[in-house]
């Protein structure tokens, strides 16, 4: 076969198997394999050639993800890092380290030094719960439908900020 139509071929298999969970990609290769008859549908003995690297596959979603959001600040970027964990390995607990991860993978450029002061900024912002822990950091509902609206920020601005509990002052009597 030549290189041309090889990846054609590639290209149109992955548009037609990307949305697809993993399990049924694999169950559907076999098939077609066992159909065309060939010996590579038995087992998982598929050369290692033919499997992109993790790594490559996971950046370029990352990415992608990201530039489909378009996060503008720090803040945006670590509710987007959260919500493509929940979305893609339905994490409901983040760290630092899982979010610079992410971020990293995007492209983005992850400010260890000011993380704290940047999660605080986004826990005020609503986006984050507070009270999750020391090293457990939870998106908040107002944090998924954020990021689900973006890059729309009409959409954002129409979700109005979430209703926090103010804090009253000790009357006098």
């Amino acid at each position: 076969m030549p290189k041309q139509t090889t990846v054609g071929a590639v290209a149109k298999l992955v548009a037609i198997l990307e949305p697809i969970d993993k399990a049924d990609r694999i169950r559907a290769v076999r098939a077609a394999l066992t159909v065309l008859g060939d010996d590579a549908a038995e087992g998982d003995d598929l050369p290692e050639l033919t499997r992109p690297p993790t790594s490559v596959r996971s950046s370029l979603r990352e990415k992608s993800y990201f530039d489909q959001k378009n996060p503008r600040t720090k803040v945006e970027e670590l509710a987007v890092a959260a919500r493509y964990r929940e979305e893609s390995v339905s994490a409901t607990t983040h760290t630092q380290a899982q979010l610079r991860e992410v971020i990293a993978a995007a492209r983005r450029n992850f400010d260890a030094k000011n993380f704290r002061r940047d999660l605080e900024n986004a826990k005020v912002a609503g986006l984050f719960n507070r009270g999750t822990g020391k090293d457990s950091i939870v998106l908040s509902h107002y944090g998924q439908s954020y990021t689900d609206a973006l890059p729309d920020r009409e959409a954002v601005k129409k979700l109005g900020r979430p209703k926090g509990t103010r804090r009253r002052g000790r009357t006098l009597r």
